[in-house]
């Protein structure tokens, strides 16, 4: 092996940790990880666990939650669409939520209003 191939093989590896590199700084660190995680289940019986969820941003649950379980240190606020918009239901630090028959929750917001603070992403 060449030297130059030797380092064609090594640019491409380089060039993706140093593009995500820069996406990481990039992004603004506005939102906080809330600790812990939350727990889903979907009404096809798929479970699903988030570690270390951001805080103050709308979040999907795919397949729409029918079970919830919130171990952060925020409080959850589910929704019935993807986008957070509209009613909610209010999951305590510590607490379950069981869906009603026939109702799925489709997002999540965790921290302590059910809207995000201005300036906050989504």
């Amino acid at each position: 092996m060449t030297l130059s191939s030797a380092l064609r093989r090594l640019r491409t590896p380089a060039l993706a940790a140093g593009f995500a590199l820069a996406l990481l700084v990039a992004v603004p660190g506005s939102a906080q990880a809330a600790g812990g995680s939350y727990t889903y289940i979907t009404a096809a019986g798929q479970g699903f666990r988030v570690d270390e969820p951001q805080s103050d941003t709308c979040l999907p649950l795919v397949g729409g939650a029918i079970r919830f379980s919130n171990d952060t240190t925020d409080t959850a606020f589910l929704y019935g669409d993807s986008s957070c918009s509209g009613g909610w239901a209010l999951v305590g630090v510590g607490a379950t939520w069981d869906a009603p028959t026939g109702v799925r929750a489709f997002g999540v917001r965790l921290g302590s209003t059910a809207v995000a603070p201005k300036g906050a992403r989504s």
